[in-house]
């Protein structure tokens, strides 16, 4: 899709340019452009609760601006719907509310008349970039006695485990694969289900979804997790940070690792670690 100030037809996508965040309507009309809300300029502000789909000339859509028309290409001619089916389908739409900056935008609207499908291109860029930010995330927590091995997934390293024959580091290898299942959820928002676990043929675990590293040491667990490789030692003459108690240095390494923030797991909540917590 490219858009060109060209001509507009009805049924067309039309928007305009204001600072950083585009404003989109849906040409039904020389006097008529649909859209979900005035443009977001400081004469037209408005709650979210207040804004509804309506319908304007050009020049009140414009606002000044230059107008944009869609050039689609061969595959989005194929998807589209009829131009007087998509000009149908905003007009019936008129006074229609539940705006929502985020997942019910015009954009989204614009895309639902044209397409079928709710969908917005600035939301998706905000979040590939969110989600391409450096991340270095370490998890911490006292390693409990008698943890279950009941939810250890998958079932080939639970095995694994099973297999340590001393109790203790038995306990703690169960320890730090639910505090693993903890990050991924935090940090990364997936299951280890979900997160693409496999064994390389020198034994380590590694995913597909995120890089992570585990270590326990004077009773403590701890899980880096990281959008890069990263590594984590406890104990040692690590340089990172020190725990006031017990009192052990973690060292963190990666190419992340100006990013990294500490988390204390604790009875299933997680906590940002402050100075508190540290030497």
């Amino acid at each position: 899709m490219r858009w060109e100030p060209a001509a507009c037809r009805a049924g067309d996508m039309v928007r305009i340019r204001l600072g950083s965040v585009y404003h989109y309507g849906v040409f039904a009309g020389e006097d008529e452009v649909i859209q979900f809300g005035l443009p977001p300029t400081a004469e037209n502000r408005a709650k979210e609760g207040e804004v509804k789909v309506l319908a304007t000339d050009i020049d009140t859509f414009a606002c000044g601006c230059i107008v944009e028309t869609a050039q689609l290409d061969r595959a989005e001619q194929k998807r589209r719907l009829p131009p007087d089916e998509t000009v149908r389908r905003a007009r019936s739409r008129i006074g229609e509310a539940g705006y929502n900056i985020l997942h019910n935008n015009c954009e989204h609207f614009v895309n639902e008349c044209v397409f079928g499908e709710s969908r917005c291109t600035q939301e998706e860029d905000v979040r590939r970039r969110w989600l391409s930010r450096p991340i270095c995330d370490v998890y911490l927590m006292t390693i409990p006695e008698g943890c279950s091995d009941a939810d250890i997934y998958p079932e080939k390293r639970r095995q694994e485990i099973m297999k340590i024959k001393d109790a203790a580091a038995r306990n703690a290898a169960v320890c730090l694969w639910q505090l693993l299942e903890v990050a991924a959820g935090h940090s990364f928002h997936t299951a280890l289900r979900g997160a693409g676990l496999k064994r390389r043929l020198g034994g380590r675990w590694v995913c597909d979804s995120f890089s992570f590293a585990l270590t326990f040491c004077h009773g403590v667990a701890a899980v880096a997790v990281s959008n890069a490789p990263v590594d984590l030692q406890l104990g040692g003459s690590g340089k990172t940070r020190r725990l006031r108690q017990p009192p052990v240095a973690i060292d963190v390494s990666g190419a992340h690792v100006a990013a990294v923030k500490f988390f204390w797991a604790e009875n299933g909540a997680v906590t940002l670690m402050g100075n508190r917590f540290f030497e």
